[in-house]
């Protein structure tokens, strides 16, 4: 398929997501060029079949974006319940330790984005995936919000791609575990 054909195709698909969404400010956020949610999308659309973990659910826009391949089954986890989404028939939402979820480790594309972004949990969550002898990708979002986050993204001596250009005004990195 053409290039400009899969980005139309996106567009629509993130047009259809939008009705699921509640509020018009987070309607606007979701299409905002500073936010990585169209590069969720995007990335979601690279698989087939699968299921993708969003780790950080708050309002649930996050999930909503990996939902986009209708084919994939979103699991997204927060310690409470604050989405302001409906919810997609492929998303779940699951309130708990998502550290307790050994499943996750069979996932190809993980979003990772925890309060309260001090590179300490991030680095745990990332130590832990190294001990599971996890494969596959690995997005953090808020790499540059903070000089604790940039110390956590210089750190990261695995294969990595920073797409905050496209991605979130403060950060937005990619990491691939193989």
């Amino acid at each position: 398929m053409d290039l400009s054909l899969k980005y139309q195709l996106l567009i629509v698909r993130n047009y259809q997501l939008s009705s699921f969404i509640k509020q018009p400010k987070d309607i606007r956020l979701f299409f905002s060029e500073q936010e990585h949610y169209t590069l969720l999308s995007s990335l979601s659309e690279r698989y087939t079949n699968q299921v993708l973990y969003d780790l950080g659910t708050y309002k649930g826009l996050s999930a909503l974006a990996l939902s986009s391949n209708p084919t994939n089954k979103i699991v997204s986890y927060d310690i409470g319940y604050f989405v302001e989404i409906q919810r997609p028939e492929n998303v779940e939402f699951r309130i708990g330790n998502f550290f307790t979820d050994k499943e996750i480790l069979t996932s190809p594309l993980i979003m990772f984005d925890v309060d309260p972004h001090d590179g300490k949990i991030e680095k745990r969550f990332l130590d832990w995936l190294g001990l599971n002898a996890y494969r596959g990708s690995v997005v953090f979002d808020d790499i540059h919000l903070n000089d604790e986050m940039k110390a956590f993204w210089a750190s990261i001596t695995q294969e990595k791609v920073d797409y905050t250009e496209i991605g979130h005004w403060s950060g937005t990195g990619l990491v691939i575990l193989q």
